[in-house]
């Protein structure tokens, strides 16, 4: 019970950081669509920097929670840990600008399971 409430919650952060992601997008541009242009697994280390900072460390724990695919993955990677890896992330990604934002992340994640 506790695994799919945690899912749950899990598939409802990855429909909020979509909605993000779109309403930033058309803010810049009013006649894009409301569709996200890619799920995270995409992104670049500069869509990532584009969203509002208090959805970034989200989007950390979103991108950690789950495989290429888009399927869960078994985790237990936390608040602290998302702080843990989020000024790294922060350097590399102003520096790597088209650089994988999924792929650092798992690699930060890495080092700290």
């Amino acid at each position: 019970m506790e695994m799919k409430a945690i899912g749950l919650a899990m598939a409802l952060t990855a429909v909020s950081l979509t909605a993000v992601a779109a309403s930033s997008d058309k803010s810049k541009n009013p006649t894009n669509s409301t569709k996200p242009s890619k799920p995270i697994t995409e992104w670049t280390c500069a869509d990532y920097l584009s969203l509002q900072e208090d959805y970034q460390p989200y989007a950390i724990g979103w991108a950690t929670a789950y495989s290429k695919a888009g399927k869960p993955e078994d985790t237990a990677f936390d608040v602290q840990g998302i702080e843990t890896i989020r000024p790294t992330l922060l350097e590399f990604c102003n520096r790597n600008l088209q650089a994988s934002f999924w792929d650092k992340v798992k690699t930060e994640f890495k080092k700290y399971i």
